[in-house]
């Protein structure tokens, strides 16, 4: 995956953003003390329009600046989470490729059983809907158990790491209105 915004524009940025977001609060600091000043008689108003003049055309700036910045910042987390979020996922996906490739050929003769002599045929199981509750059917119907277990735990590791990806997109959608 190309990157927007490469990783030494985003530490370039994440310093500015420092930097800034400091002149911001000097430049806040020197507007309060103004106001304090004319509070105490030290200033008239005309001379604190006049200096409160120049120090709000310097915070506009700055927060133009500090908006800017925050993007490019923003942009490079948001690329890199999506990033580390591909590599989990394609990484889970492996390896839930890898389980199933593991357990498929130990399951091939226990869904085809042979019918024994004196047993009525073995009806194929429904498709898919409501698979646990089949086999459920099939262990009441028999009185043994099935060798069913092992899709059922990958099963539940195939809904837990959906559960990890959709929280993690959520995340991500959070971090997206956030910035």
């Amino acid at each position: 995956m190309q990157k927007s915004v490469i990783e030494g524009d985003a530490k370039r940025a994440r310093d500015r953003l420092r930097i800034a977001t400091l002149e911001r609060d000097i430049i806040g600091g020197a507007l309060t003390k103004i106001y304090e000043a004319e509070t105490r008689g030290q200033l008239s108003e005309s001379e604190r329009t006049q200096l409160v003049q120049r120090y709000k055309t310097d915070l506009k700036r700055v927060d133009s600046e500090i908006d800017d910045y925050k993007k490019i910042v923003d942009l490079s987390e948001l690329e890199s989470a999506k990033e580390d979020l591909l590599k989990s996922f394609h990484a889970k996906l492996l390896e839930i490729d890898q389980r199933i490739n593991q357990i498929k050929p130990s399951l091939q003769h226990a869904l085809l059983p042979s019918p024994k002599t004196g047993d009525t045929p073995a009806t194929p199981p429904p498709p898919e809907a409501d698979s646990t509750e089949a086999q459920q059917n099939q262990t009441n119907q028999r009185g043994k158990p099935t060798k069913e277990k092992p899709k059922n735990k990958a099963e539940e590791r195939i809904d837990a790491i959906r559960e990890e990806v959709l929280k993690a997109m959520e995340r991500l959608e959070q971090i997206e209105t956030e910035g």
